[in-house]
């Protein structure tokens, strides 16, 4: 079973390099992996580089400018070579070293969602985070404590979906996980602890983010659900 261990970077560079080393050391066989550098300013594209070309096992893909949260992600989905791929944030707040137990939680699972205990975060981000959370809870229907940390994804769940999110929001976990209950994908939760971020700032907090996830939310809700209906009705017809 090949693994990719997919970690999105923006703007950080003080953080990034251990947070490589320790994916490093928690791979096996022919895993992999893979850094999205989405546009960083501060360095993070060059050390990125410079640990692709140290390592083997690590690769780099680059967004010219900063593409934002779902822009991101959708690399990291799209651009992983692995069975199962392992979404963990660049700042260090998920410990790499959790892959193991999300893999023992996904024997019987094509999705394992972290949720934060103890969460290390400013209150101003908390409550928007508690906001987000309500909202894609109500409109997507995800029975889920929170879906904002580490990830790990069966890839080819992914490879069948279309992505209707616009990048600079941060809609496209919660519509996967949408699609991914509509299409009966066994989905599945586990406490990971949180720690403080090691360097730089946190960016998804901010109340401009919040605004375009909103409106997102809201702008996606019937076509996703859509797209889902016609996929039941076209295996519904089918010879």
């Amino acid at each position: 079973m090949k693994v990719t261990i997919a970690i999105p970077a923006y703007d950080e560079v003080g953080s990034l390099a251990s947070v490589v080393d320790e994916a490093r050391a928690v791979l096996s066989g022919d895993g992999e992996v893979l850094i999205v550098d989405d546009g960083s300013r501060d360095g993070t594209a060059a050390l990125a580089d410079t640990l692709a070309a140290s390592h083997p096992k690590v690769r780099v893909v680059h967004h010219e400018t900063n593409r934002g949260f779902s822009g991101a992600m959708e690399t990291c989905f799209r651009r992983s070579r692995g069975d199962w791929i392992f979404l963990v944030p660049a700042d260090g707040q998920t410990h790499v070293d959790e892959l193991a137990r999300f893999l023992t939680r996904a024997a019987d699972a094509d999705i394992v969602v972290g949720v934060r205990s103890h969460r290390a975060d400013r209150w101003e981000r908390k409550v928007l985070s508690r906001g987000f959370h309500l909202v894609a809870r109500t409109l997507y229907d995800l029975p889920l404590r929170e879906f904002s940390s580490a990830f790990l994804f069966r890839r080819s769940l992914l490879d069948e979906m279309p992505f209707r999110s616009r990048p600079r929001s941060a809609t496209l976990l919660p519509e996967i996980l949408f699609r991914a209950r509509r299409r009966g994908a066994r989905i599945v939760e586990l406490d990971v602890p949180q720690f403080p971020r090691r360097a730089g700032r946190a960016k998804g907090g901010q109340l401009s983010v919040a605004l375009i996830t909103l409106v997102e939310l809201l702008r996606l809700w019937p076509l996703i659900r859509l797209d889902e209906a016609r996929k039941v009705k076209r295996v519904a017809t089918a010879p």
